[in-house]
């Protein structure tokens, strides 16, 4: 609930991804099932962002540009600022994969992923979240 207004506030999901199509793919499947959906092309713009602040879970690609999803991980964890994250990557990188869960991340999907096993990982990390809160 909001607050101040006592109205329900969906939960905010940031999609972090250099890809256009991907962004607007995603955020279309999210919204369609209810989500509020804020994308950032680069990991930069995700930080300088107020909606930074109100994310419940973030969709993050591994290789970006500029700063890529681990350093991304490592940004939040820093500033303890502390979310459920989801890699998605369209490349198989063992070691990538293993530092982000080591690091806490809720899942490491690769591309393409089906709609169902990204709402179903969505929904664990947002339950995963509300249990330790």
């Amino acid at each position: 609930m909001h607050e101040q207004t006592g109205v329900f506030r969906l939960p905010l999901i940031a999609i972090v991804d250099d890809d256009r199509s991907v962004r607007n793919a995603v955020g279309r499947l999210l919204r369609s099932v209810g989500f509020r959906v804020a994308p950032f092309a680069t990991a930069e713009d995700f930080l300088q962002a107020p909606q930074h602040h109100e994310t419940a879970c973030l969709i993050v690609d591994l290789c970006m540009p500029g700063m890529n999803g681990l350093e991304l991980q490592r940004q939040l964890a820093a500033r303890q600022r502390y979310l459920p994250i989801i890699f998605i990557s369209a490349y198989s990188d063992a070691n990538a994969r293993a530092q982000a869960l080591q690091a806490g991340a809720v899942a490491f999907l690769h591309k393409p992923f089906s709609n169902t096993v990204l709402l179903d990982t969505i929904s664990a990390a947002l339950a995963r979240d509300s249990g330790s809160t």
